[in-house]
């Protein structure tokens, strides 16, 4: 005659609930379902292991929050249309580049308020050289954008080899104010991050 797992008293051989301690002394398999004795670590019908204790439901995944804007160091830049300084570069017949230039300079050291670039000087020095001073103003200002974006804690984006590629490449065809523009972007896009757009 089978005995109770919990109070060890005989019970009948078809019983479903002990008649001393009222416990149940069958329970259903995990995977047949079908009735076996109560506390039966493996099913002898199936085969599989019972009572294991299921894995806790995970958390359904959220997104991390968006990153939040970008602590301002000094003044945020003005934002330019890239299309427009191209169209007014045309236009002017490449003067207008002297001009996006300055301003890209002047931005940069008034965002980190410092005056380590001189835009005015990089110009004349750019004129006086036949453009050779620009392949390495336009490395310098998107060196400077990373070392900003590198100590601000913010993504960087190296744009300093595409504006190095590009100024080399003007002497063989390509315009110079691409480089001008790859760099405005980046400038664009990190004046973004600091209102929490980018």
């Amino acid at each position: 005659m089978p005995s109770c797992p919990y109070c060890a008293k005989p019970t009948e051989d078809k019983s479903r609930v002990c008649k001393s301690c009222g416990r149940a002394l069958v329970q259903r398999c995990l995977a047949c379902a079908e009735d076996i004795p109560v506390l039966s670590q493996v099913c002898p019908l199936c085969k599989s292991a019972q009572n294991v204790p299921q894995p806790a439901p995970m958390a359904p995944m959220t997104p991390p929050p968006p990153p939040g804007p970008l602590s301002a160091g000094g003044p945020i830049g003005a934002e330019r249309n890239i299309v427009m300084i191209l169209v007014l570069w045309f236009f002017t017949c490449g003067i207008y580049g002297l001009v996006a230039t300055y301003q890209a300079g002047s931005d940069l050291n008034a965002h980190r308020r410092r005056s380590d670039l001189n835009p005015g000087l990089d110009i004349l020095l750019g004129i006086l050289t036949c453009g050779v001073w620009f392949v390495y103003v336009l490395y310098r200002y998107a060196d400077v954008l990373k070392e900003i974006s590198t100590e601000e804690g913010g993504p960087v984006q190296d744009v300093t080899t595409p504006c190095l590629v590009l100024q080399i490449c003007k002497y063989v065809g390509c315009p110079g104010i691409i480089s001008l523009l790859v760099l405005q972007n980046e400038m664009n896009n990190h004046w973004r991050r600091h209102y929490g757009q980018g």
